[in-house]
């Protein structure tokens, strides 16, 4: 798996379907983690609470996350699925910035790069090509998970909160 591969990327899959700006290159990478922050968490540690707000995106940089569904009425988490190194995680809120649908917790050590509603505005001020090319590769991956949620190949929010 390369960096940017998403652990639901499909035998069936198209080769850059699950990779996040696939023709971008060391430079840009360089360029977009200028407006990220790092954040580091232990093993064990929630990154996102289940109906938590926010509007910021997160690409897991090292380690593996577990998704988290809303408890149940019981108080009970039931992991939905394991999100490793180069995953997405925040996307819809992003977008929509409606709650989180699920939580996240760290099942490693993990190291993400947090860009906020405002980075990206930043971003797009200083680097507009590269942004558009962001949005447009967010969009192409949103789509291929609801595409594949509704051929009945899995879930759709795989590592979309």
């Amino acid at each position: 798996m390369s960096f940017f591969d998403y652990p639901d990327t499909g035998p069936n899959a198209a080769p850059s379907a699950g990779v996040l700006l696939p023709d971008a290159s060391e430079a840009d990478w360089a360029t977009l983690l200028e407006f990220t922050r790092a954040l580091r968490f232990g093993a064990g540690q929630n990154v996102l609470e289940a109906g938590g707000g926010g509007r910021s995106l997160y690409v897991l940089l090292e380690g593996t996350l577990e998704v988290l569904p809303q408890s149940t009425r019981f108080g009970r988490q039931r992991p939905t699925g394991r999100l490793e190194a180069g995953s997405l995680v925040g996307e819809v809120s992003f977008f929509d910035g409606a709650p989180r649908s699920a939580g996240v917790r760290a099942l490693t050590p993990v190291v993400l790069a947090e860009m906020t509603l405002q980075d990206f505005e930043r971003l797009a001020d200083h680097h507009p090509s590269l942004a558009r090319s962001l949005l447009l590769d967010l969009g192409r991956i949103l789509a291929g998970r609801l595409r594949r949620a509704e051929a009945g190949h899995g879930p759709a929010d795989r590592g979309a909160l």
